[in-house]
């Protein structure tokens, strides 16, 4: 870019301020050329950012993929034992389901008082 008051181009070029001109003419084309290089450089270092944000996203999607697929697979598991507990309800009453929570119960004292026990 040019300064304002250049004659660049005119015809009419003022001989005894041509050097000063020149010389000005040079100075900003120097300072151009070394913010261009500056900026080339920023948009080089964005570019890289830009990539490895993208890297990363594809990452986390595989990541929560995987995760979903592993859900989805407990999620199954889960509803094949609730419908087992609801056959089992329905065939043999609601005992059975007493009988269980009972087990249960006691299974967990047993252990609870074991491990007090060891630590003893």
């Amino acid at each position: 870019m040019y300064p304002p008051n250049s004659n660049r181009g005119s015809g009419s070029i003022n001989h005894r301020h041509s050097g000063s001109n020149q010389h000005a003419e040079d100075t900003l084309d120097s300072q151009n050329d070394g913010l261009m290089g500056n900026l080339q450089g920023k948009i080089a270092s964005l570019k890289n950012i830009t990539i490895a944000i993208g890297d990363e996203v594809r990452e986390q999607n595989n990541a929560l993929d995987m995760m979903q697929n592993s859900m989805g697979g407990t999620d199954n598991m889960l509803n094949a034992t609730l419908g087992r507990m609801q056959v089992m309800y329905k065939s043999h009453g609601s005992m059975s389901i007493v009988y269980l929570s009972l087990f249960v119960i006691a299974t967990f004292v047993s252990v609870y008082g074991l491990a007090k026990w060891a630590r003893a």
